[in-house]
């Protein structure tokens, strides 16, 4: 079977943490219809050490210890036109 990948940048994310999270943002935003407060910044952990975190009991995952703050482009990989895949690439991007 012959499948078509085709990979291209679909977005770029600003880091000014050091940290990126991955989610479905019910879990981390906040969401006034249900009354729910989202992730407080503040009561983050300590994100030394490990690349990845999970968020307490969230399904959610910190990402840390990549490089620090920067524009990371994120790749996105399609195949046959179905969208399947997420890259982020820790390698800042270069500044004009």
């Amino acid at each position: 079977m012959n499948v078509n990948v085709e990979r291209r940048v679909i977005g770029v994310i600003e880091v000014d943490s050091g940290t990126v999270v991955v989610g479905d943002p019910v879990y981390a935003l906040p969401y006034a219809d249900r009354s729910k407060a989202g992730v407080d910044y503040s009561a983050l952990p300590d994100l030394t050490g490990a690349p990845a975190y999970q968020l307490g009991d969230q399904p959610v995952v910190l990402l840390s210890n990549f490089g620090g703050d920067g524009a990371y482009p994120v790749i996105g990989e399609f195949e046959d036109g179905e969208f399947t895949r997420a890259v982020i690439e820790f390698e800042p991007l270069e500044e004009d």
